[in-house]
């Protein structure tokens, strides 16, 4: 545990001095926090480095946040797993997270808990990676993480279990494989309408390297880059590196 909140701490390091990435992600962090509701009380859940909820709270007036992580960090509210949330029935407007479903060993235990936690009409909002045409090869041999197309994305990690997992290990082709597997029948057995999907170019996300030290993408081309990535948005079924999900309480 402690050496995962080292490397936390580390990607907080990285993002302190690579601004450039911060305008990446805000981005991605904008559209999600434009599917929340007004003065909604928010649950994130697997936090991490807790760069979505510092934004979320500098930039969104009357949301009420609790940022939660299974790793204990200062800078996130409650240690706290997605798929045995301590909090009671009906307790938040909106469950959301960067970077987590495709992390779970067991997806269903976190939407049946998200379920459970919202209040009527609340939902889920997700930011995760997204394997298209143009973003496989980068996610399967270019990122330390698994793309594994045909995974069961119920089971992603076979039979391991979440106790035995560990936590970083995750694998970039869990979003795309529940929306192409799942059917709308098995949303609602978990407590949710079919989700809406977002697709999200990342050219500008590309060319800063992410995590990495160091980066491609010199500022004063920032903006432009990202704008190309917003004009190319037809694109993005076959580009896209993101995709924000959305899932309504049913």
């Amino acid at each position: 545990m402690k050496e995962g909140a080292a490397r936390l701490a580390e990607h907080r390091e990285v993002w302190e001095g690579k601004p450039v990435l911060s305008r990446v992600y805000g981005v991605w962090f904008d559209a999600l926090l434009a599917r929340l509701p007004p003065r909604a009380r928010v649950l994130e859940v697997g936090a991490g480095p807790g760069f979505l909820s510092r934004y979320a709270r500098a930039r969104a007036d009357g949301l009420r946040w609790i940022s939660t992580d299974l790793l204990e960090t200062p800078w996130n509210d409650l240690v706290a797993d997605g798929l045995r949330l301590p909090f009671r029935d009906a307790s938040f407007d909106a469950v959301v997270g960067l970077d987590l479903v495709h992390h779970l060993a067991r997806p269903a235990s976190f939407f049946t808990e998200a379920a459970r936690v919202l209040r009527p009409a609340g939902r889920v909002a997700l930011i995760e990676p997204w394997v298209s045409p143009f973003s496989y090869p980068i996610y399967r041999w270019l990122h330390h993480e698994g793309c594994t197309l045909g995974l069961d994305p119920w089971s992603p990690f076979g039979g391991e279990g979440a106790e035995g997992k560990d936590p970083f290990r995750g694998d970039a082709a869990v979003l795309r494989r529940l929306m192409e597997v799942t059917p709308e029948a098995r949303w609602r057995e978990l407590g949710f309408q079919a989700p809406s999907l977002l697709r999200l170019n990342g050219f500008a996300y590309l060319l800063s390297l992410g995590f990495r030290r160091g980066s491609l993408l010199p500022a004063p081309l920032a903006g432009a880059l990202m704008s190309t990535d917003r004009a190319l948005g037809p694109l993005a079924r076959y580009a896209a590196m993101r995709a924000l999900a959305v899932w309504e309480k049913a």
